[in-house]
């Protein structure tokens, strides 16, 4: 007697082992691309390792990835191996293939703010930096929650910035600079949009520097 078909959209573990394979094929993938394209980490997955000058801010929780793929098959919640394999792909520079892997995570865990602003960021570098409406709607839902969250304030300040706010924006991200500190990622993120704010806005170099260091 034949058997029928496999539907494999009912079996969860066939379309992780699907998912880990793609996972491991893209990483090829990434280091080609990044030969050709302008790539940058994702704050995500990055871990904020200095202390924030700012006692109302916590640093963000990292979304997993790359280093925690070995976690996959003894995840505990339906959303954990989504998730991993989306922070992975973020990281290997894949953001537009991260995209309906976060929303799968999401799905089996619609509160989780860590997967929301990893959306929003996906979508985001996805796009070349580009803020959509449905980027920003993430990270407007997640600032709803913690209006403090670093992630979602400097993508908001980006959508400032790409809305022809480059005043409102730079404010942000000077805040943002004077909380991070001496987080390089975040430095470097940071010194990548600011100049181009500040020159908009009439500001010199010296000024923004000052501005920056200020109270830190």
């Amino acid at each position: 007697m034949t058997k029928a078909p496999v539907d494999q959209t009912q079996n969860p573990r066939a379309w992780l082992k699907l998912c880990i394979a793609s996972s491991i094929a893209g990483a090829a993938v990434g280091i080609a691309a990044a030969v050709w394209f302008t790539y940058q980490s994702p704050l995500t997955t990055h871990h904020v390792t200095v202390s924030l000058n700012s006692a109302a801010t916590m640093p963000p929780v990292p979304l997993e990835g790359l280093s925690d793929l070995p976690k996959l098959l003894a995840a505990e919640h339906a959303s954990q191996p989504w998730a991993i394999i989306g922070g992975a792909l973020l990281q290997l520079g894949l953001p537009r293939l991260s995209v309906p892997v976060l929303e799968r995570a999401i799905g089996s865990d619609p509160d989780n703010s860590v997967l929301h602003v990893a959306l929003g960021e996906a979508l985001a570098l996805a796009d070349n930096g580009m803020i959509s409406d449905r980027a920003k709607s993430e990270f407007e839902l997640v600032l709803k929650g913690d209006p403090n969250d670093l992630i979602a304030r400097f993508y908001m300040g980006q959508w400032l910035l790409q809305n022809g706010k480059a005043k409102p924006a730079l404010v942000k991200w000077v805040g943002l600079m004077r909380t991070v500190g001496d987080d390089q990622t975040w430095n470097d993120r940071l010194w990548t949009v600011m100049p181009i704010a500040a020159q908009e806005v009439g500001m010199s170099q010296l000024t923004l520097q000052a501005l920056c260091t200020a109270s830190m």
